[in-house]
């Protein structure tokens, strides 16, 4: 039939297209797929470093309010020395709690950039179809004809039925 002639033909095309695809793997659409892996990798550091930085910056909160509660106490008692050395650790958590919140800020900063620099990438390798934030790099792989062929062997097999049950009706009918 025209109709498998045509399915055989373009099946074999895009396999073609595919072969040629992965064989190009240390050419430029490689270097994309890797370039978007490195991204996605480093925006996954990224995500880990500003939630361990978080956590520092949480703890180091927590100190300060111990040692200015600690020197306070001390100074109730009349513990000079006690409240000084309280009061520097204070100073010193306190300090560690600003650098640590400008480092967040500025990973935050980072993090922004790389997601928005891996959604162009993503998009540029989805031409023609709206950028789903869900979509996986292993999505990106699959072969996008694969729903187009599994269409055409579908609508084969109903040719097919029909014809065999037009083939026992007229035998029936006999």
């Amino acid at each position: 039939m025209l109709f498998d002639e045509f399915r055989r033909a373009w099946r074999d095309a895009v396999e073609n297209f595919w072969r040629e695809v992965r064989a190009d793997e240390e050419g430029a659409l490689g270097a994309v797929y890797r370039e978007v892996r490195r991204a996605r990798v480093q925006l996954d550091r990224l995500d880990a470093e500003i939630g361990e930085t978080r956590r520092r910056l949480t703890e180091e909160r927590e100190q300060v309010s111990v040692c200015r509660r600690r020197a306070r106490l001390a100074a109730n008692i009349g513990d000079v020395e006690t409240a000084r050395v309280a009061s520097e650790y204070a100073e010193r958590h306190r300090e560690r709690a600003e650098v640590l919140e400008r480092k967040a800020e500025a990973l935050e900063a980072e993090r922004g950039l790389c997601r928005r620099d891996l959604d162009e990438m993503e998009r540029a390798l989805r031409p023609g179809r709206s950028a789903n934030p869900h979509q996986t790099l292993d999505d990106l792989d699959r072969d996008p004809a694969e729903d187009a062929f599994r269409t055409l062997e579908q609508t084969s097999r109903d040719r097919a039925a029909a014809e065999r049950l037009e083939e026992l009706k007229r035998r029936m009918g006999r």
